[in-house]
């Protein structure tokens, strides 16, 4: 391509079977440091544009092999050409052709002859739509891909309220009331042992799969995996009045959950599979940690320890799901529960009500 060394940038082709417009605009279009390519016939002007990628075609209507519509459709149908900006160029300004143009969706119109110091401007103009067109759908797709990540740790409708309102600031950090749900496997390590590598990849992500369903059905959130393990929360970023009911209902859902895969479970494992929940309800605060090389979103609190201390104290219960009095309390008869004696937690120095959560109460 011809290129110019003014202060413009730009590939341009131009298609049009009069050789002095082609060199008119070539000459000056160049001059005005776009980089133009020309062409007399339309398969010439399909072909240099499959290869060039060019972002602006100036296209005749009237051309000696095929119409410009007819060249205007071939050219619409490529997929590597699907944003490029295409002028219709023109001498006829009657209706019936601005209608047909339309109707193929061109991007633009240009009728002859051409005023060129009007004419430079437009191409400018058409250039500069064409690149904010590239920088949106650069964003939107850098949204969808955003959006995809959200996916994997927040609810739909959690990521519908990030994506969609301001709560950048939220995810800075803040201290708010969540209910906490600490899930881990029983015996994993021992089913580790007896299985090759990617098979225990493969039993994590078929359970895990099912267990996150449950928790984003639930309207909460996947705060972290960490090994067999996964911490979940109710009410941050975006708190309900439901947090702590849609906490211990997903419990229980998985409970139900981990049933239904014991009875179809794995030909190579032995054993069904165990777990433990510890649900806590309390003060956290939630937000960006870490520094400018990774940071993640976090919830920080001693509800956080407390619901991993009474998951582990779930083996020394009868119940696979203990919940603490703060949660019970703010459930009242919403629930069925059981008190559980333990004598200390570990790592606390002050004693706290602890239950078994049995089930829902019909309202």
């Amino acid at each position: 391509m011809k290129s110019g060394n003014g202060r413009n940038s730009g590939k341009i082709l131009v298609i049009d079977d009069n050789n002095a417009i082609c060199k008119l605009l070539e000459m000056k279009l160049s001059k005005s440091g776009y980089n133009v390519e020309t062409a007399l016939t339309g398969q010439k002007g399909i072909k240099l544009a499959t290869e060039q990628i060019p972002d602006l075609i100036l296209l005749d209507i009237h051309l000696p092999d095929e119409t410009g519509l007819k060249i205007l459709e071939t050219l619409q149908s490529k997929k590597e050409l699907e944003d490029s900006f295409i002028v219709l160029m023109t001498g006829d300004t009657s209706e019936d052709v601005a209608l047909e143009g339309l109707k193929k969706n061109v991007n633009e119109f240009a009728y002859k002859p051409l005023r060129f110091p009007e004419f430079s401007l437009r191409v400018s103009n058409w250039l500069e739509r064409k690149k904010r067109r590239d920088d949106l759908k650069s964003l939107n797709f850098q949204l969808s891909q955003e959006r995809l990540i959200l996916n994997q740790y927040f609810s739909e409708d959690v990521v519908s309220k990030i994506v969609t309102h301001n709560i950048t600031q939220k995810m800075k950090g803040e201290l708010l009331e969540a209910t906490i749900m600490f899930l881990d496997i029983r015996n994993f390590t021992a089913i580790s042992e007896q299985l090759e590598p990617n098979l225990v990849a493969d039993l994590l992500n078929y359970i895990f799969t099912d267990v996150m369903d449950v928790i984003f059905a639930n309207k909460g959130s996947v705060n972290n995996i960490l090994g067999d393990a996964i911490l979940a929360t109710f009410g941050c970023p975006i708190n309900t009045p439901n947090d702590t009911y849609n906490a211990v209902k997903t419990a229980l859902d998985i409970r139900e959950t981990i049933k239904l895969f014991n009875m179809v479970r794995p030909s190579y494992l032995e054993n069904d599979i165990a777990f433990g929940i510890g649900i806590t309800t309390g003060n956290v605060f939630a937000g960006n940690i870490g520094s400018y090389r990774r940071m993640a979103y976090t919830v920080i609190g001693d509800i956080v320890n407390t619901s991993s201390r009474l998951e582990s104290l779930t083996k020394e219960t009868d119940s696979d799901i203990l919940i603490d009095g703060a949660t019970r309390n703010k459930l009242g008869s919403l629930i069925n529960v059981s008190k559980v004696t333990i004598n200390a937690i570990r790592g606390k120095s002050h004693t706290i009500d602890i239950y078994a959560l049995e089930g829902l109460n019909k309202v």
